[in-house]
């Protein structure tokens, strides 16, 4: 008759600072948070907005929303083809442009980054208000 197998057992005495720190890592790691958060603006029709959205160790995938709609994760809109997200994600930097506001642009944004691995969902909303002619 063969024995059963033991899972190997490991002293915590034996353990080297090297060995430890990948298993600290996700424990200590910093979370993803807002370096520039979105602000209240206020533009006339036919100008350009730029909400600006600035993300630290971002990990998890960066969005607008707009009054609650998702406006999706690339950088030209579906859609909506006077907005799109000027920046360089490697910065963190994410912001929303829209040229030749119309009326129908007045509405509450939401930049989004979503949850990965042990980094949380974060969101901050910015109201854009659009004066008419």
């Amino acid at each position: 008759m063969v024995p059963p197998l033991k899972a190997p057992t490991i002293s915590l005495h034996s353990l080297q600072v090297p060995d430890v720190v990948p298993l600290l890592l996700p424990c200590i790691a910093e979370q993803q948070k807002f370096r520039l958060i979105p602000g209240d603006l206020v533009v006339a029709e036919g100008a350009e907005a730029l909400l600006r959205c600035e993300i630290h160790n971002a990990a998890g995938s960066v969005q607008w929303t707009k009054d609650g709609f998702a406006l999706g994760f690339t950088q030209s809109i579906p859609g909506y083809p006077r907005y799109s997200v000027l920046g360089d994600s490697g910065q963190g930097i994410y912001n929303l442009r829209i040229v030749n506001v119309t009326l129908e642009d007045d509405a509450e944004y939401q930049c989004q980054v979503g949850p990965y691995m042990h980094h949380k969902l974060i969101r901050a909303k910015a109201r854009l208000t659009v004066i008419g002619k």
